[in-house]
């Protein structure tokens, strides 16, 4: 490979990485008040993770005392006492937000028995304004509310969804919207070889 070229790529590469750092740094920037970052608290109590998944062009934050799970393209987050748990996806390629968010009511209607809609319409997803779907239902462990968000990029399409008990806590709120605050979507890198 000529140097010019290889020096190109390098810068590149480089420029997207600041890129999704600044994001990330934005987004502890955004949480770190909400989390009791510099109050004189616990700082690894109320910590945060980055997590940049540049393959899929997605980059948050969470509370460190959530775990997070990875599976395929699909990262699952878990409040530390389970009422909370949150799904980020990123299932086909290019713009097909009515086809996600299609599959994603069929999926959670076929949970949640018998299903309430409670809110279809716009939302946000860190700065991006979304489709979202909210729903109240029933599972064996009880009645379930269901948040349902698609976003849309030029490239890929992203499904966040979260799943919390009917009558959520405040504190499990506020951590949530901090997340979903966070969320960045940018053009997706291929994994280095």
């Amino acid at each position: 490979m000529p140097g010019g070229l290889r020096e190109l790529l390098t810068r590149r590469r480089l420029g997207g990485a600041a890129l999704v750092l600044a994001g990330l740094a934005v987004a502890v920037a955004v949480l770190w008040p909400v989390l009791g970052g510099g109050d004189g608290e616990d700082a690894n109590a109320k910590a945060v993770r980055l997590v940049s998944v540049p393959q899929l062009g997605l980059a948050f934050a969470h509370p460190r005392s959530w775990t997070r799970s990875v599976k395929g393209r699909v990262i699952r987050l878990r409040s530390p006492d389970g009422s909370a748990v949150m799904t980020f996806a990123s299932p086909v390629a290019g713009r097909q937000p009515q086809r996600v968010k299609a599959a994603l009511e069929r999926e959670l209607r076929r949970q949640l028995k018998p299903v309430t809609v409670i809110r279809d319409g716009p939302g946000r997803l860190g700065g991006r304004k979304v489709s979202t779907l909210e729903l109240r239902g029933s599972t064996r462990g009880g009645r379930v509310r269901a948040l349902a968000l698609v976003a849309t990029t030029q490239y890929r399409t992203y499904a966040v969804t979260l799943l919390t008990p009917a009558r959520p806590s405040r504190k499990r709120l506020e951590e949530v919207s901090q997340i979903l605050a966070t969320v960045d979507l940018v053009k997706p890198r291929r994994a280095a070889r």
